[in-house]
């Protein structure tokens, strides 16, 4: 397993720097992708009325404002991320829809002091610890008694078309990739379910529940293959690994990339499935 200090010294370089930068930029796109997941997980989380929620990793705030907005403003809203670019974003739209009952914190989850909460909730932000365990125990030690946390994450890349096929058409434009560990911080790192089963209840939490979530994801988010493109080249991991290469490598990939995507064109959208697990427990 990489060290888990390095990592999470990585996270916040990164999210900090170009990369919160480019998340902003790319937000309404994502924001469109990934409505139906967030859709689902404020369906499957229920938040209620006055309740106390944790959002972690809240990014540019989709999930955050909806929740707000469930729990009214005899709730509080505490919406945790590192970064900096992320939550300035996520608070000027939570002021431009008038929802001032949330407190963006600038903090790592897994050693920030913690107001305790009634309902903590994720859309994919838990998967990048450098270590779980402490990070899931300091999350618990802040949850009030009963507290419920749900979460999303990404079950397995082979179960994941819509980046799946653009990452294999890329793959023979760059140096081998080296195998890693499929537990390692990362998108995909809580994948299997005993994973997450043995560590949360490490952590303290009660027997977690996974139910499957399927979806069908618009990557182009209705603007054509050419955005679907951008898109995948400008965040996530296909852009890392475009990074550092020359020019024409970068136009092969592309290339590729478009070739592999052209059966799955529908219109303006690129429609292709994704999977993930929607996990519930209580403290």
């Amino acid at each position: 397993m990489p060290d888990p200090t390095r990592v999470n010294a990585d996270q916040l370089a990164f999210w900090n720097g170009v990369g919160g930068r480019t998340w902003v930029e790319r937000q309404d796109h994502t924001d469109r992708v990934l409505e139906p997941v967030t859709r689902k997980l404020l369906s499957f989380a229920a938040p209620r009325p006055g309740e106390r929620v944790l959002d972690v990793g809240c990014g540019c705030g989709a999930s955050t404002l909806e929740v707000a907005r469930a729990v009214g403003p005899s709730g509080r809203v505490r919406a945790l991320d590192i970064s900096v670019p992320m939550l300035a974003e996520a608070a000027a739209r939570a002021e431009a829809r008038g929802l001032a009952h949330i407190d963006w914190l600038e903090a790592d989850a897994a050693t920030a002091e913690l107001d305790e909460y009634d309902l903590l909730v994720s859309n994919c932000g838990l998967m990048f610890f450098g270590d779980p365990v402490p990070a899931f125990v300091n999350l618990h030690r802040a949850a009030a008694p009963g507290a419920r946390m749900v979460f999303v994450c990404w079950r397995g890349l082979d179960e994941n078309p819509w980046i799946g096929v653009p990452m294999q058409a890329v793959l023979p434009h760059i140096p081998p990739r080296p195998k890693g560990d499929p537990r390692a911080p990362g998108m995909f790192a809580f994948a299997e379910p005993d994973h997450v089963t043995e560590f949360l209840t490490e952590a303290g939490w009660k027997q977690p529940r996974l139910e499957r979530l399927d979806v069908t994801f618009d990557i182009a988010a209705g603007g054509g293959i050419d955005e679907a493109l951008t898109q995948l080249t400008k965040i996530g991991a296909i852009n890392s690994w475009l990074r550092d290469q020359p020019e024409e490598t970068h136009a092969a990939a592309v290339a590729s990339m478009r070739e592999a995507l052209t059966p799955y064109v529908q219109g303006q959208s690129v429609l292709l499935s994704g999977a993930m697990w929607m996990v519930a427990s209580q403290a």
